[in-house]
């Protein structure tokens, strides 16, 4: 190791500048992987969300499973639970926390209108960090997610004020990176009332009717798609919207950035790999008396290959970690941008850090393998007599 370290600073520049093409690769890599990783925790948590249940939607509502600006009658909740293979059904009224916020890449906060006596289920893993669950009677209260609470310093105990009305915290959930800490729940008729406020004059239920979707939870989640045929064919004017679906929709968004990886990937590839080659062949062709000398007086050609190998491996290595450190850096810079609205766009794990590490020591450690077999392959004599 200490002969790999004293050969590569003999030519401090060559290295740099060796070094550089690693480390544009590997950053690239770790930027766009921490955009994919937050990527993928947030389809991940939302699909163990959404998946549990079927949407029900007005027909002509323009949504896929969030939220609807076009309202259903909550009515229906009784006619849908009579359906065959309905466990049970509840009306939600979703709706924006903040009108002028809309998401952008990330899930949009939103305010959500429950009804608690029907809308619990085993299967909705809601945990709390402080407080309690909303429960049956309450009004003017609010159980709200990890993002909501931070981009609002809301509090337990405290009051979060919610399109002119103020809600008493009385539960602050878990944070879960994904779809529910972006939630704010309220009551259903509190919700209700702030819909109406903000709606066109002329509404075609009254107050107490008005949800934007209704949630059907079946007898076996294995049949949802049966199910949501029968109560489409039963109840005309609505649409439905199935855990299949969630994940065929969910999914699409996961193929485009696994895209994205694969081409960053590229780029260190062609990047990393050639720098690490061009300046490998430089050091054989300038060291080939160095390597005649050594295979004359009895170095095997396994150490002269080692030799080279772990040269070009520590050149991986270190562009990789100054690569990682400066991905690092840029990902928590752009985060601490976005922080103040609640919003984290990238997220570095164990695992992205580990990655990316080894593709660059592996990609220094291929990419010395033909200047280290074309060292290894020298003719000791030819060599000696090179100038």
């Amino acid at each position: 190791m200490r002969e790999a370290i004293r050969n590569i600073l003999r030519r401090k520049l060559r290295t740099a500048l060796t070094v550089l093409g690693i480390v544009i690769g590997v950053f690239a890599l770790t930027v766009m992987g921490a955009l994919a990783e937050k990527l993928n925790v947030l389809v991940a948590g939302g699909d163990d969300y959404f998946r549990t249940r079927i949407f029900v939607f007005e027909k002509d509502a323009r949504s896929g499973f969030q939220a609807s600006y076009r309202p259903i009658d909550r009515a229906l909740v009784s006619r849908i639970e009579q359906v065959q293979g309905v466990r049970r059904a509840t009306a939600v009224l979703q709706t924006l926390f903040d009108p002028d916020n809309t998401g952008g890449f990330d899930f949009p906060p939103l305010l959500t209108g429950i009804d608690p006596a029907s809308w619990y289920d085993p299967s909705v893993q809601l945990r709390l960090d402080a407080g309690r669950l909303l429960a049956r009677g309450d009004r003017r209260v609010a159980m709200i997610g990890a993002d909501i609470a931070e981009r609002y310093r809301a509090r337990l105990g405290g009051t979060l004020r919610i399109h002119g009305v103020d809600f008493r915290v009385v539960g602050v959930l878990e944070r879960t990176l994904t779809f529910p800490d972006k939630i704010a729940y309220v009551p259903l008729a509190d919700a209700q009332a702030i819909y109406v406020a903000d709606a066109p004059t002329a509404l075609r239920y009254s107050t107490d009717q008005l949800a934007t979707q209704i949630e059907v939870f079946p007898t076996d989640l294995a049949n949802a798609d049966p199910v949501a045929r029968r109560i489409t064919a039963t109840i005309p004017g609505i649409r439905t919207f199935t855990p299949s679906q969630v994940r065929e929709q969910i999914g699409q968004f996961t193929v485009v950035f696994n895209l994205i990886i694969v081409g960053a990937s590229v780029i260190a590839v062609i990047v990393g790999g050639l720098s690490v080659i061009n300046t490998m062949v430089m050091t054989v062709s300038e060291r080939v008396r160095e390597i005649g000398i050594k295979k004359a007086v009895g170095a095997p050609t396994g150490a002269i290959l080692r030799e080279f190998i772990v040269e070009a491996t520590l050149l991986g290595a270190i562009g990789g970690v100054i690569g990682l450190g400066l991905g690092w850096a840029l990902v928590a810079i752009l985060n601490a941008q976005t922080a103040g609205s609640g919003t984290t766009v990238f997220l570095v794990t164990p695992m992205l850090l580990l990655r990316s590490f080894a593709f660059a020591t592996l990609l220094g450690a291929l990419a010395g393998i033909y200047p280290a077999l074309r060292a290894a392959r020298l003719d000791p004599v030819l060599a000696l007599r090179s100038s």
